[in-house]
């Protein structure tokens, strides 16, 4: 009882200390915040947004109340915080989000064209466009602010901001193929999107009834400068390098090539795609380093001005300019508020403590994009950033603590032989190996802290992902990065020609890597059934680590294991029926889903396939199957110790009153 007691006193001691030191109160809270989101995004129906503002203005009061009186009750700011994060999202639902199209109908579709992906998929071209909505002829109902339509029939050019009239088979948002999968439908709605469907062939352009606004004006014009400039990069840099660097530059993944985009996702370099962290810090501490180095070659401003606050701002409107020719994603939004804070820390003379600046974005990109938080490009980048703030936290602390920088320095004195430390090279073999030491840390700790989202959002993992980043991460930060962005300041000059080939040779080389470790992985590791609920205890378990120290960081212990346990005793379902009841798949006896009905193997069964992490979804060489690589033949009845499987009762030749 004693020893319990103790234990009790110690965890309370390093709360004490976690909140005066870390201000864990505020990084709970923001927490409290995200979760808040997510919860609206699960609820079956919709609440009352006034319901939702009275009940946080009176908590307000209550907890603005205990404050004064010295009272910090941790409970109810998490209370506070989460019915936030619900009143931001359920506002953004409510006046942001679009109406939806109920039914499918064919009509007339008068518009703005915003934004236009290019897409190819087995030899065949198609454009995808994003049209705000100004009349559906006919349909009476509420508008969708926005519908995306897909153009199959290419012809006569359009460009952003034009406005358009055509014929098009309109449809209701797509549903989830199974309860948990990924909700293309509510992707669409969050952005603005009431309807999908398929364009006509012939198109009309219209003159501009009114003025954009200068908004939409920006809008426009910002799209327009990411197409030019993908474009641009198209025309100068061939092949699969081409889309590539058009997916670093301007985040328009539509130029790369699919199995370049399965390769990279096999091998464990899909977050090279995301211009996140690794890109905006590259990006902008780069300029502020060569503005720097510029302005410090002038006298007078070196020695009477703060040139590294002028390179601080240089560097913070360059990486605006990023943001916005990026394509503004999650992750870039992420990155960009990180180094803002840094670089506004900079101007001010104020130190930037990073794991708050994480907080700081976490409740911009709430605020901004409530509806990211249940999307995986948030969570996995969140994840990873703030495992890897949290690890090298504690690493700089253990050699603050212990002196092992002095130890290694000790040790690295005695293996190596004075005269042989003054040889040319030998510093500069060091210096690189410990910074090949370094991206190989990183790798493992993000790739740990990643692991549990990619098998719940993709049901997949990179059992080779740490080779791969050791092969490629060096060639992208010191070849396709740097020449990169010395390319975007040639390009005024003309002499772009210079370096892009530069660019085009290490982009190359990324590709090859990363399709030589994809086909070298196991196939039956690249599938990985995964269950949602336990999404849930490691997003705990990663804010206890990355939040506490000392003996409270043990507790992330525990939702590890509740989400393991409940991992592995999750038991899968017995039937699938598709939404429109043309395909029925069972589990049979050898605990594999069999199709029924429709043999043709659609998105939806192979989606099912995929969450179960049944490998006949792969090629050997991890690219899907085709329809004929996969098994529909139906096995012998049998039983097992729970049920029994009758799939010879299961006739082909039924129709939608059978299912009742």
């Amino acid at each position: 009882m004693l020893r319990l007691e103790a234990v009790g006193f110690a965890f309370a001691a390093g709360w004490r200390d976690d909140c005066e030191r870390r201000n864990a109160r505020f990084l709970w809270a923001a927490m409290a915040m995200a979760c808040g989101v997510a919860l609206y995004y699960k609820l079956p129906d919709e609440p009352s947004l006034g319901l939702l503002m009275g009940s946080f203005l009176l908590l307000v009061v209550w907890l603005w109340r205990r404050a004064q009186s010295g009272t910090v009750d941790l409970l109810l700011l998490i209370v506070v915080s989460g019915l936030a994060g619900l009143a931001v999202a359920s506002f953004h639902g409510t006046f942001r989000a679009s109406p939806v199209l109920t039914y499918a109908f064919s009509g007339e579709v008068t518009g703005i064209v915003e934004h236009i992906e290019y897409r190819e998929r087995k030899g065949k071209k198609d454009e995808r466009w994003t049209i705000g909505i100004e009349g559906i002829t006919p349909y009476h109902a509420a508008l969708p602010k926005r519908v995306l339509l897909v153009r199959k029939s290419l012809g006569k050019k359009f460009q952003i901001g034009d406005r358009v009239r055509a014929r098009a088979r309109l449809l209701p948002l797509q549903q989830p193929a199974y309860p948990g999968a990924f909700d293309y439908g509510r992707y669409l709605w969050a952005r603005g999107i009431g309807a999908q469907g398929y364009l006509a062939r012939k198109i009309e352009r219209l003159p501009i009834l009114a003025v954009p606004s200068f908004l939409d004006q920006m809008r426009y014009r910002v799209e327009a400068t990411r197409h030019a400039i993908a474009n641009h990069i198209s025309n100068r840099i061939e092949g699969d390098a081409g889309g590539l660097a058009i997916a670093l530059a301007v985040g328009k993944r539509d130029y790369l090539a699919q199995s370049v985009q399965e390769a990279l996702r096999h091998s464990g370099l899909a977050h090279i795609l995301a211009i996140s962290g690794l890109h905006m810090a590259l990006v902008a501490m780069s300029i502020f380093w060569g503005a720097r180095a510029i302005l410090a070659l002038v006298p007078n401003l070196a020695l009477r001005h703060s040139i590294k606050q002028w390179a601080a701002l240089i560097a913070l409107i360059c990486a605006t300019g990023y943001l916005l020719l990026s394509g503004s994603s999650v992750a870039t939004i992420r990155a960009f508020a990180m180094i803002s804070i840094f670089l506004v820390a900079i101007i001010v003379g104020r130190p930037a403590l990073t794991l708050h600046n994480l907080a700081l974005a976490v409740l911009l990109v709430v605020l901004l994009q409530p509806f990211a938080v249940v999307e995986a490009g948030m969570q996995m980048s969140f994840a990873a950033t703030a495992a890897l703030i949290a690890s090298y936290d504690r690493l700089r602390e253990l050699r603050l603590r212990w002196g092992i920088s002095r130890e290694i320095g000790a040790q690295n004195e005695e293996q190596v032989p004075r005269s042989m430390m003054d040889w040319p090279g030998v510093g500069l073999v060091l210096t690189a190996v410990r910074w090949i030491a370094g991206i190989g840390m990183t790798s493992v700790i993000a790739g740990i802290a990643v692991l549990p989202f990619s098998l719940v959002h993709f049901q997949q993992m990179a059992p080779l992902g740490l080779m791969a980043n050791l092969m490629v991460m060096p060639i992208v930060t010191l070849v396709v990065m740097p020449f990169g962005l010395l390319s975007v300041f040639l390009v005024p000059l003309g002499m772009q020609a210079f370096s892009l080939p530069i660019v085009e040779w290490g982009l190359d080389l990324v590709i090859a890597s990363a399709r030589w470790v994809a086909d070298r992985s196991d196939a039956h590791l690249l599938v990985v059934s995964g269950q949602g609920i336990i999404l849930i205890f490691f997003v705990l378990a990663l804010a206890i680590y990355a939040i506490h120290r000392e003996k409270l960081a043990l507790l992330s212990l525990v939702p590890i294991l509740a989400a393991v346990l409940g991992w592995m005793n999750s038991v899968p379902p017995d039937l699938w029926i598709s939404k429109n009841g043309t395909k029925v798949a069972y589990r049979g006896s050898d605990h594999r889903w069999h199709l029924l009905g429709s043999k043709r193997v659609t998105l939806d069964y192979s989606a099912i396939l995929h969450f179960d992490g049944d490998v006949r979804v792969l090629e050997p060489t991890g690219k899907r199957a085709v329809p004929e690589d996969i098994d529909i033949k139906k096995p012998e009845m049998g039983c097992d110790r729970t049920a029994c499987f009758a799939g010879d009762l299961l006739t082909q030749s039924w129709d939608e009153t059978d299912l009742s």
